[in-house]
């Protein structure tokens, strides 16, 4: 026949050794970002019950991520629903092959810290002000002081302190 078969397993929230038992929605897109559409099918927005779906594909390089909406009642229109995203994983499909792809669920934590990192990335390209990175960088502080810290979150700031040390000593 000469399609694929993808296994998708989306870990749970709070423990990543575990699959998680809760409903996602998994969309795969081709590797520039444009979602699947092939023979009639949109391969956006499928259930996957307990963290699990197992799909057909023609053979290709497909990139997949996980979705939950989440309701939050306090927050203003238009942003009652938030939604979470999986980290993304890279997958290559082949004919008449099973490919199996894991995905990470990041802790808040590791969500909300990136945005503050990468502004600087920009500063010193040019894109974006100093002021205004400083200003982001103080808002994801501030917001990181009331966010519980994993052990996942501790074990990755360890290891990116030990990535700073090293970097500063070579230099």
């Amino acid at each position: 026949m000469g399609l694929g078969t993808l296994n998708v397993w989306i870990h749970d929230k709070v423990d990543p050794c575990k699959i998680s038992d809760e409903t996602w929605f998994l969309t795969v897109t081709y590797c520039n970002g444009i979602q699947v559409e092939w023979c009639g099918t949109t391969y956006a927005w499928m259930e996957a019950k307990c963290g699990h779906l197992e799909i057909e594909l023609p053979p290709g390089c497909y990139v997949v991520f996980a979705s939950q909406f989440v309701f939050v009642p306090d927050l203003p229109p238009p942003f009652k629903w938030i939604l979470i995203n999986s980290h993304f994983g890279l997958v290559m499909v082949e004919c008449d092959q099973i490919a199996c792809v894991h995905l990470y669920n990041p802790t808040y934590r590791q969500i909300i810290r990136p945005p503050g990192d990468a502004v600087w990335a920009l500063v010193e390209k040019q894109e974006v002000p100093r002021e205004a990175a400083e200003r982001l960088t103080g808002a994801v502080n501030a917001v990181l002081e009331h966010v519980p810290k994993t052990a996942q979150d501790a074990a990755l700031e360890q290891l990116l302190e030990e990535a700073r040390r090293k970097r500063n000593k070579d230099q």
